[in-house]
């Protein structure tokens, strides 16, 4: 059926508000697969942590003597990854395509580097420096493709027994910091220093969509639904719109990171929630008219070429960040913006439209918001919603720079976090001039106030301040905070 013509009859198709099917009529919980059975900590080390591949790696190093490229595709050749934390579970599809990819990618980049290896168990940490040396200061990678990329490297070293090969936290960057490679470019920035949004570039994602649905009418589905539910690419493609189509919501079972399920509710307002339904049942009509498998995926196609397929589209029509200055993700920062709005009645700080002391007097409000948010995109951790909101105080780039590297200071250094909770710190926020992004002294000490767990005498800031000192030397005082009341001029540094 031809997709422009399809779009008028998609229109006519959505007649009626829908409603979708119960979901046991109780609030949504995020639930484990049932299929998946609860194992062992052992039990998963035996399917799937260190050493468990060191067998498929001698037999791949002895069927190809001399030739990494072979034994390279020999041991990936039904190779089953499994996932190192958490249940038993193999890592999704997409995962274990670029786990492969990268390391038969990276044995031709150590050649090019002059550093060829004649079999897979000879990678060691100074291969991968000089490749992340590369990749960060020739090819200019940002931190989240390095750091993948590195994690992928790190747990191949693992499955073959070679534990510790690549070594973690501060001792990995304080070795490609003697390589050049400064720690700014590998830590991933966790909150946003400007809007992210098509909106913000100037396009409308609903007028792209309209643009695209006379000869392109899967992808502008596949934007609104998106735009409209905060999917990501691989969500909405994997999406079954009729089986997620439940009373509340979207809930989605497929696709998601992790895997875990969640539960997209509807917008309040009654003109957007007549949106996201009317979408919804144009992508319930294109489904069982194009795809008897039950997604929204193209037809034949796996996941991976399904996503290539998808963004070959956008480039082949412009839809890109060299051509309008937008990426596919801006479509989720869109809808965490206007359920951001919805929750409180104002934009986002990120967005810069509001006064920094609405946000600081509401706070509770605006804490609330970004839990919301931060479940709907399917995070479940507040903390995460800065990276699509911005930080509630109305800073400059600067400033958010420098308290974005005091907090890395403290997640990133090996045992604060730790060491902080076993003494019986409970929360800690960066205050005094630390806390507003000021260009602290040569010699000034960092200030932390910190509040207690229930029960716990104030002597332990002894304690406290005995472990920043010994982690930490000379950087770090420790205030207590005082009347139990959130400091109205601290970020918060968040231990566990």
């Amino acid at each position: 059926m031809d997709e422009g013509k399809h779009l008028g009859m998609g229109d006519a198709s959505t007649g009626g508000t829908g409603g979708g099917r119960s979901y046991n009529g109780a609030p949504f919980r995020p639930k484990k697969k049932a299929t998946i059975p609860r194992k062992s900590r052992a039990q998963t080390l035996k399917r799937g942590g260190p050493g468990s591949a060191k067998p498929r790696s001698d037999h791949a190093i002895a069927l190809y003597a001399n030739d990494p490229h072979k034994q390279m595709a020999n041991f990936l050749d039904g190779l089953d990854p499994q996932a190192f934390i958490g249940r038993v579970r193999s890592v999704s599809h997409l995962t274990e395509t670029r786990f492969g990819q990268t390391l038969k990618r990276m044995i031709g980049e150590l050649s090019e580097l002059n550093m060829p290896i004649q079999r897979i168990d000879q990678v060691s940490r100074r291969h991968v420096a000089a490749l992340v040396v590369r990749w960060v200061n020739e090819e200019k990678q940002v931190a989240a493709t390095v750091n993948n990329k590195v994690s992928f490297i790190r747990k191949f070293c693992e499955l073959i027994g070679k534990v510790g090969a690549i070594p973690k936290g501060e001792e990995w960057y304080q070795l490609l910091e003697s390589k050049g490679v400064p720690r700014s470019a590998l830590v991933r920035q966790q909150v946003a220093y400007g809007s992210k949004t098509w909106s913000a570039a100037g396009i409308e994602p609903i007028g792209i969509a309209a643009l695209l649905a006379e000869d392109h009418y899967h992808e502008s589905l596949l934007i609104e639904l998106m735009y409209y539910f905060g999917l990501r690419v691989s969500e909405a493609l994997s999406l079954n719109p009729t089986r997620a189509d439940v009373v509340g919501g979207l809930l989605l079972t497929s696709g998601t990171k992790g895997g875990k399920d969640r539960l997209v509710p509807y917008m309040e307002g009654a003109e957007m929630k007549a949106k996201q339904r009317e979408v919804l049942n144009r992508a319930i009509d294109w489904m069982n008219k194009n795809n008897r498998r039950g997604d929204m995926g193209y037809p034949g196609l796996s996941m991976e070429k399904s996503r290539q397929k998808y963004y070959n589209t956008l480039y082949a029509v412009g839809v890109t960040k060299a051509d309008l200055g937008i990426v596919s993700h801006g479509l989720r920062h869109e809808y965490a913006a206007n359920l951001f709005e919805q929750l409180t009645g104002h934009r986002p700080p990120v967005e810069g439209q509001e006064p920094s002391d609405w946000f600081k007097k509401n706070r509770e409000l605006v804490d609330h918001a970004y839990l919301m948010v931060s479940e709907a995109l399917g995070h479940w951790r507040k903390s995460i919603s800065a990276a699509y909101l911005g930080s509630i105080a109305g800073m400059s780039k600067t400033q958010k720079v420098r308290i974005e590297k005091l907090i890395e200071m403290f997640q990133n250094t090996p045992g604060v976090a730790e060491g902080l909770l076993a003494v019986g710190i409970e929360r800690a926020w960066l205050t005094g001039r630390g806390g507003q992004g000021v260009q602290l002294a040569p010699n000034e000490r960092v200030q932390l106030t910190v509040s207690l767990k229930e029960g716990v005498l104030w002597s332990v800031l002894n304690d406290a301040h005995a472990v920043l000192e010994k982690l930490l030397p000379g950087r770090v005082m420790v205030a207590p905070l005082l009347g139990g009341v959130q400091p109205d001029d601290g970020v918060e540094v968040f231990l566990d």
